[in-house]
């Protein structure tokens, strides 16, 4: 989406409070997964001190790296999404016009990005119920980590993508229509 439309600041209405609200929660979700990076690095360097300085490297390092950098990642996508770090094919998205680029990003919104996230969202649902049902625990390491923590936290981090595109579609919607209205 173009830097011009990623820094209108939606105003007021029921549509412009609701991209507000999911921004703000993106923002909050980016911040935890940027936090999360903290114990990552500090987990990371025990394991590099223990292994080369002592010749001692750790059992649990890369479980609970798995975890944490898990989480990190999937609550980081709502953030990434509001800021426009997503991937897109820029060498065919930038030859096109302004609408055209709304229409095309619109509707690969709706063909791709909604059916892959709310299903990815309830088969992560399903798979933390079961995950929390059976109290299941990482395999990989040596002291079992539970893995549901993480299981709600996909689903959640998944959950918070799908609205973050909601609020894009509709920020899509509104730019489309200010586009007619300056037609006018």
């Amino acid at each position: 989406m173009d830097n011009e439309l990623k820094s209108r600041k939606p105003s007021g209405g029921p549509v412009q409070g609701f991209i507000r609200f999911v921004e703000k929660i993106s923002d909050i979700s980016g911040g935890i997964a940027a936090f999360l990076l903290i114990p990552l690095v500090i987990v990371f360097l025990i394991e590099i001190v223990a292994r080369n300085l002592f010749n001692h490297p750790t059992t649990w390092a890369y479980g609970t790296c798995f975890l944490i950098g898990g989480c990190a990642a999937i609550l980081g996508f709502a953030y990434a999404m509001k800021m426009g770090a997503m991937v897109r094919i820029d060498i065919i998205h930038s030859k096109l016009s302004e609408k055209a680029r709304c229409i095309l990003d619109l509707l690969l919104y709706v063909v791709l990005f909604l059916p892959l996230t709310i299903g990815g969202t309830w088969q992560c649902f399903l798979q933390a119920v079961q995950s929390v049902s059976i109290r299941e625990t990482l395999s990989a390491g040596s002291w079992n980590a539970p893995i549901w923590p993480t299981k709600i936290v996909m689903t959640i981090g998944i959950f918070l993508l799908a609205l973050q595109g909601i609020a894009e579609m509709l920020k899509l919607m509104e730019r489309l229509m200010e586009m007619r209205r300056e037609k006018k």
